[in-house]
């Protein structure tokens, strides 16, 4: 016998197994055998609800959402080639406008929201709901429009319904920046 923390008096869970047992004992044939099918068609309600019914949503659903995050994937991949080949690209002289407003512009007539802050020869634009499928154009641009490279991208996928737009933090550097402290520094080494 179970006792409780009070001394003499039965567990309540041991009093409620004693008469079921009690009970159970009483019963006749069919009536135990109703009661086992009873139990049995919860335990498999349970089953169904807890353990089945979840793994096949999820499989059914697996599918579109595979194929949505490699469609992501193979944009993200496309972008970052993009990007490459175009740091790569010598520097391109434009005309000489304010940077981070032509960036900021730029960013809000593509329905993203952009905040810039420079610093000689660098913008650093903080931009959130940039369409990811717009920012290998922003890179071109900066690079064939504004004589700008972009030197760092710190971005993340926002969530929610729009799903393949960008937020974070984009570097643009003046390519007349960067080629000039290369050039001083070539001519510097010079006889």
């Amino acid at each position: 016998m179970a006792l409780s923390p009070r001394r003499g008096t039965r567990a309540p869970l041991a009093t409620l197994s004693a008469e079921f047992a009690g009970r159970w004992r009483t019963m006749s044939g069919r009536e135990r055998r109703l009661v086992l099918v009873a139990a049995g068609l919860v335990a498999l309600a349970l089953v169904w609800l807890v353990l089945l019914r979840p793994a096949l949503r999820t499989e059914a659903r697996a599918p579109q959402r595979i194929a949505r995050l490699q469609a992501q994937l193979a944009l993200a991949r496309s972008q970052a080639d993009e990007l490459a080949r175009l740091a790569a690209q010598p520097p391109v002289h434009a005309q000489a406008a304010d940077l981070g407003d032509a960036a900021t512009r730029w960013l809000r007539a593509h329905g993203a929201q952009a905040q810039a802050a420079s610093l000689p020869g660098s913008v650093t634009l903080q931009v959130q709901h940039l369409p990811a499928s717009d920012l290998a154009d922003f890179a071109r641009t900066a690079r064939q429009d504004w004589a700008a490279q972009v030197a760092s991208a710190k971005l993340r996928l926002d969530g929610g319904a729009q799903g393949s737009s960008l937020s974070g933090s984009l570097e643009l550097q003046s390519q007349q920046a960067a080629s000039g402290t290369g050039a001083d520094t070539a001519s510097g080494q010079a006889p």
